[in-house]
């Protein structure tokens, strides 16, 4: 029997999707010791009203800061709302709030978020426009996001450019522009062997399809996969996975499908606060 996910404790509370994405800003403020901060960092999680950001500077729950985003040339009021558990252990996480909520902080347009399942053919996709690097967070028909695969690129009305554009898939790491400074690598699914035309390959694109999991012992449950390359998937689940485990993937998986099952193992693992899932990142045995 395939078990579906229910979201919880902050799942219920987000207003938007999440997208596990890396973008470069600049936090400044007081820190917990009444000290000055300004610091140079990323985003690890966003959605439309906030973010979890790396901070090595300790700050409290409830004080403000000032987060600027190079991107968009903006700088936004921000609260502090809590001390994360580390989600990719890189350093202390802090969730933030946007304290003005109206406005396009992070350049990306998202959906309202939807009670829809797993199961049902709408495909959300990070895309950009090709012609002005507008982002949105799109929800695409399953027609069109296969036109998307097999043309690598759509054409859809831009707002910005006030015409029909071509859009292709957004990465999820920053581009060369934009970079970090002494930004570590996150290790979705790619070995420490792989070659520089290897990583290029495989750069992960925000993909929220149905993943259909399935373990050894005959557990399984269809989830969605947060983002995805051509060696390595990263997806949230409430079944308990070890690292090193060999799994069977199902990736856009719809009953009675014939999408084929591939084998994956898990790289890493990282639990989600307040729910009973936990994020993995697997590695395709089967490229």
């Amino acid at each position: 029997m395939v078990k579906k996910s229910a979201p919880q404790g902050e799942e219920k509370k987000r207003r938007t999707e999440r997208i596990l994405l890396r973008i470069p800003i600049e936090v400044t403020g007081t820190g917990a010791d009444g000290k000055p901060i300004s610091e140079k960092t990323y985003t690890l999680v966003i959605n439309r009203h906030g973010a979890r950001i790396r901070l090595k500077r300790a700050v409290r729950p409830n004080d403000q800061v000032t987060i600027t985003n190079p991107r968009t040339k903006m700088a936004c009021p921000f609260r502090i709302v809590a001390k994360a558990t580390d989600l990719l252990s890189e350093g202390p996480e802090w969730g933030v709030e946007c304290l003005e909520p109206d406005v396009n902080f992070w350049g990306i347009n998202f959906p309202g978020k939807t009670s829809s399942s797993v199961a049902e053919e709408v495909i959300d996709a990070l895309l950009e426009c090709s012609k002005c690097r507008s982002r949105e967070l799109a929800q695409l028909a399953l027609a069109d996001y296969r036109t998307l695969v097999s043309q690598s690129a759509l054409s859809r009305q831009c707002e910005k450019c006030g015409a029909a554009t071509d859009w292709v898939f957004a990465f999820v790491e920053a581009e060369a522009e934009e970079a970090v400074p002494n930004q570590p690598t996150q290790t979705t699914s790619a070995p420490e062997s792989e070659t520089g035309a290897e990583r290029r390959r495989a750069k992960r694109v925000t993909v929220k399809l149905p993943v259909r999991i399935r373990l050894a012992d005959q557990r399984e449950e269809v989830a969605r996969t947060e983002n995805l390359s051509t060696t390595g998937v990263c997806f949230a689940s409430t079944l308990a996975m070890n690292e090193g485990e060999l799994i069977r993937l199902t990736v856009g998986y719809s009953p009675g499908s014939n999408e084929a099952e591939i084998t994956a193992r898990v790289v890493w693992r990282r639990r989600i606060d307040g729910t009973n899932r936990a994020l993995y990142g697997v590695r395709l045995e089967q490229v």
